[in-house]
């Protein structure tokens, strides 16, 4: 595939590896050191980095290269970047900065420059002014940073510091990557190929994109249209405000643009639109899950107040919480204590144990009043019962009704539920802790499921 010369190079140079922890060619070559293939250190001044021969050039070493990272000061880029493309390698991740977004014409025409050397033999360049990639499936992290959990969410940024803190809050939060990109100055490689090479990775289920500005929107709408028809893809949009606008220019050299115009640009291409990073990465997460028919969402719960909630966050998002059907009711009401909810949100009360979960979302399942379900466990330990006993009970349902609905899960009690956490995401059902959470979620499902179906005229 294009650009796995990126994500699965066989050999990588690190020119301006180096052994002193205060320059960033330390943390590039340290991360890169657990990597499968093969990695060179390439230092002018030092004969091995981290035990490892180093070479005074890309060009002296003896094997093909597939990728180059280059840390080294500007002035150097340019010579860096016509040895590696004369050696024959594929790509380049520029990790300097102080090029185009400077604004300094000496070096947006440097830039351009050593982009146009690259071209001339084939190598592409990711960067200037970029933290690099990572592909967790590998275990390559061609990066300054902590590497990100695995998971199935791509990952693309323009802004490699705010790419690195999400990283590290995901990595918190347990959330995975399957892939991550910082595009920097987007000299040479943009969004639009990422989203084409990820709409073709098996190990992606959802992409999330944080923009500030393009240099040719056409190029990336026309990108998102094939895209979307494939794979969801998040979009997270900076520089809004006439104020952040003028930042993005200095920031990575891209022109913001009216929102306005970005905004309805961009959902018209298929992209769902993010207000915060909380709510992209909800959504993002949600994708492990089968896509609704519809807007109608069914909620399981054990306290009457978390269905409450998530009810209100729903209908603020344009969904609908129906009634049941008579027959769900019946069914329901065999098995649950008679001061039961059996409305939607079916209320199971407090004592709830996890065969009351199974049941009733087995019933949920079969409900053709339902597009998709929404388990939340308010208090998962009380009189007896385990702390993943509902998530277990949620499991045996799923499996035995053999899917069809998303499940959404919210656990809403911190720590208690990390065990029952583990056993939905086992089973790829994403759990959330705020109700805020799951019915942005929710909705997420429905928009891409409802522009899917429009796409092919099924509406």
């Amino acid at each position: 595939m294009q650009l796995d010369f990126l994500f699965n190079p066989k050999s990588i140079a690190v020119v301006g590896a180096s052994n002193d922890p205060l320059k960033i060619g330390y943390d590039i070559f340290r991360n890169l050191t657990t990597y499968q293939g093969r990695v060179y250190p390439v230092n002018l001044k030092e004969r091995e980095v981290m035990g490892k021969k180093a070479y005074r050039s890309v060009q002296e070493i003896e094997d093909e290269i597939d990728l180059v990272v280059i840390a080294v000061p500007r002035q150097h880029v340019f010579d860096v970047v016509k040895e590696s493309a004369e050696k024959g390698a594929k790509g380049a991740i520029v990790i300097t900065a102080g090029f185009g977004e400077t604004g300094e014409e000496q070096w947006i025409a440097a830039e351009k420059k050593i982009v146009e050397e690259a071209r001339k033999r084939g190598m592409r360049i990711v960067g200037p002014n970029c933290v690099g990639v990572m592909n967790t499936v590998r275990g390559l992290n061609a990066t300054f940073i902590m590497p990100a959990r695995a998971g199935k969410i791509a990952f693309i940024s323009q802004s490699g510091a705010l790419g690195a803190g999400i990283i590290y809050k995901t990595v918190k939060e347990k959330i995975g990557f399957s892939k991550f990109v910082s595009l920097g100055n987007m000299a040479d490689l943009d969004f639009s190929e990422f989203l084409e090479y990820l709409s073709g990775d098996s190990d992606t289920e959802s992409i999330m994109l944080y923009l500030e500005g393009v240099k040719d929107g056409r190029k990336l709408l026309s990108s998102l249209e094939k895209v979307t028809q494939k794979k969801p893809v998040i979009v997270i949009k900076g520089g809004r405000s006439s104020a952040a606008s003028e930042a993005v220019s200095s920031h990575t050299g891209s022109i913001a643009g009216s929102w306005e115009v970005y905004g309805a640009a961009l959902k018209q291409a298929g992209a769902i639109i993010a207000e915060t990073i909380d709510e992209a990465l909800s959504m993002s997460r949600a994708f492990s899950q089968p896509l609704p028919k519809g807007r109608r969402v069914g909620i399981i719960t054990n306290a009457g107040g978390g269905g409450v909630l998530v009810s209100d966050q729903l209908e603020k998002h344009g969904l609908e919480v129906p009634r049941l059907s008579k027959g769900s009711i019946a069914e329901l009401k065999k098995f649950l204590p008679p001061f039961a909810s059996f409305r939607n949100p079916v209320d199971m009360i407090a004592s709830a144990r996890g065969e009351d979960y199974r049941k009733a979302t087995e019933i949920f399942m079969r409900d053709d009043g339902i597009d998709m379900i929404i388990e939340i466990s308010v208090v998962p330990t009380f009189a007896g019962i385990e702390r993943d006993e509902h998530a277990r009970g949620i499991v045996e349902a799923l499996k035995s009704s053999k899917g069809g609905k998303p499940i959404l899960a919210l656990f809403m009690a911190g720590d208690v539920s990390a065990r029952a956490r583990e056993v939905l995401e086992a089973e790829a059902i994403p759990v959330y802790e705020r109700p805020e959470d799951v019915a942005i979620a929710a909705k997420a499902l429905y928009e891409y499921s409802k522009a899917k179906r429009r796409v092919n005229n099924e509406l």
